[in-house]
């Protein structure tokens, strides 16, 4: 393969995603032999070679840009730059650390913030609410991809928070979800066939709203929640409740749900 059509970094293989494309950008700048002030691809080219997503590969530019090697311009004139000749070992392992700490954050933030929101539109869902719930639990059909699968169950959670008929809970949800997104996409890949496993859960929950059975709609968040919270403690290599539970001796989930 030539120097002109050598890609600049290698794809993503790992479960720790932005870590390793935080890896794979710094071995690309060592192997184009880049200077201060030289240009690293764009965001597209970055994200299509790593194999991830814009969200994902913006959490490691971040970290990057914190710690000091990078430089990243907004707009027409704007690219991502090498900042600094000398690679900031210290720095990129703090920041990598305080990263993990903004996911796990995030999470806790989901955790609470939601229950409390499921439980209200338990009380207050229309039979209207009832309904535009069940059409997003309508997209998740055979065939459609993880990402799409992904996108019907935020309409999901954003469908159960308008049910709530709070408009700061809805807003509150819709922050969440914004610092999700980079969260989901590094520890939430699913398997195509997760759609039908999803779809239950979702129908199971939205049965149990209808009842206005409040344990039992908390029963199915609680697995939702879980999902993605087992992903990110497998990914540091630890349990569930060496990741969560230890460090937050009132998160208990339901009983409901642990059966």
């Amino acid at each position: 393969m030539s120097a002109e059509t050598e890609p600049f970094v290698e794809p993503v293989r790992m479960i720790r995603t932005f870590e390793t494309a935080i890896a794979n950008i710094i071995a690309g700048i060592e192997r184009s032999k880049l200077r201060t002030g030289d240009r690293l691809p764009n965001e597209t080219d970055l994200a299509n070679q790593l194999g991830i997503s814009k969200p994902t590969l913006r959490q490691a530019l971040r970290v990057l840009e914190r710690s000091g090697l990078l430089l990243v311009r907004q707009g027409k004139t704007g690219g991502i730059f090498l900042e600094s000749d000398f690679l900031p070992t210290d720095e990129l392992s703090s920041n990598i650390a305080a990263e993990e700490q903004v996911v796990l954050s995030t999470l806790r933030a989901r955790r609470v913030i939601e229950t409390a929101v499921t439980r209200e539109a338990v009380l207050m869902a229309t039979e209207d609410d009832f309904d535009s719930i069940q059409r997003t639990i309508d997209l998740l059909t055979p065939g459609i991809t993880s990402r799409q699968a992904m996108r019907a169950d935020t309409m999901f959670h954003r469908a159960v928070a308008r049910a709530s008929h709070n408009r700061v809970l809805e807003e509150a949800v819709q922050v969440v979800y914004q610092h999700l997104a980079p969260v989901r996409d590094t520890h939430g890949a699913t398997p195509a066939t997760a759609a039908a496993d999803m779809r239950d859960v979702h129908s199971r929950q939205l049965a149990a709203m209808r009842n206005r059975d409040v344990e039992a709609t908390l029963a199915g968040l609680e697995q939702q929640l879980r999902f993605l919270e087992d992903r990110f403690a497998a990914s540091m290599q630890a349990t569930w409740e060496e990741q969560f539970l230890a460090r937050m001796p009132d998160l208990q989930p339901s009983e409901a749900a642990a059966t």
